[in-house]
């Protein structure tokens, strides 16, 4: 299954585009990709030229100048590229993050990565920024009007971040949503065999039938595909 909002991405850009976002999670011990897919939709709306009025913010995550050179880029240079060339730079600060802080265990901890890391692992209720502040104005994120800005409340924010109809169950949850519904399917199958085994054990006249009708069953299909190429 395609990661979320991937149709954001330029057609000619999709593929590689989602092949490396892959790639840098698999490499970073992120769990599900889409969760990285969804902060860069938070920052930046996965424009890789997007920029942040007030600030030197550039780019899919919003770099900062500092932070940009502190990966040996500007962010004039990474206004330049485009969403592909732009990605081993967001890899680059992802690896600073999680060598500093650690690995996040999901799409919260990895948006705190980009946004506040000094938020990582923190409890709902800390107080990132207040009223008064370049940060609470720049960020308006303070939906219950207390004049503070909680760890809880971006967490909103990401969770408005998601596309429309989207489980923010999900964003607690290792794995893509097909790697989920395959391990489903692997509990259904394995519950089904057990279930199957219990009562031919329980009710073994059962078990020779169901073998008769394998065994016809196997002939007339050999009978069949005979016939087709006879």
């Amino acid at each position: 299954m395609s990661l979320v909002y991937i149709e954001k991405i330029p057609s000619s850009l999709r593929t590689a585009f989602e092949n490396t976002v892959r790639a840098i999670c698999d490499d970073l011990g992120i769990a599900n990709p889409d969760w990285l897919m969804i902060v860069m939709w938070a920052e930046s709306r996965l424009n890789p030229q997007a920029k942040n009025p007030s600030s030197t913010a550039t780019g899919l995550i919003q770099f900062l100048e500092a932070t940009a050179r502190s990966i040996g880029t500007t962010t004039a240079a990474l206004a330049k590229m485009n969403h592909v060339q732009q990605l081993p730079f967001v890899k680059a600060y992802l690896q600073q993050a999680i060598k500093s802080r650690g690995v996040p265990k999901d799409a919260y901890q990895l948006y705190f990565l980009v946004h506040f890391p000094s938020a990582f692992g923190k409890s709902d209720n800390t107080v990132l920024y207040r009223a008064g502040s370049s940060a609470y104005s720049a960020n308006p994120l303070d939906y219950n009007k207390d004049s503070v800005v909680t760890v809880a409340e971006v967490k909103i924010f990401l969770q408005k971040a998601c596309p429309v109809g989207y489980d923010i169950n999900n964003l607690e949850k290792k794995g893509s949503l097909s790697s989920q519904t395959g391990k489903l399917l692997l509990w259904v199958l394995g519950i089904s065999f057990f279930a199957l085994t219990g009562y031919f054990m329980y009710k073994p006249d059962s078990w020779e039938s169901f073998k008769e009708w394998i065994k016809d069953f196997i002939k007339h299909s050999i009978r069949g595909v005979r016939h087709e190429f006879s």
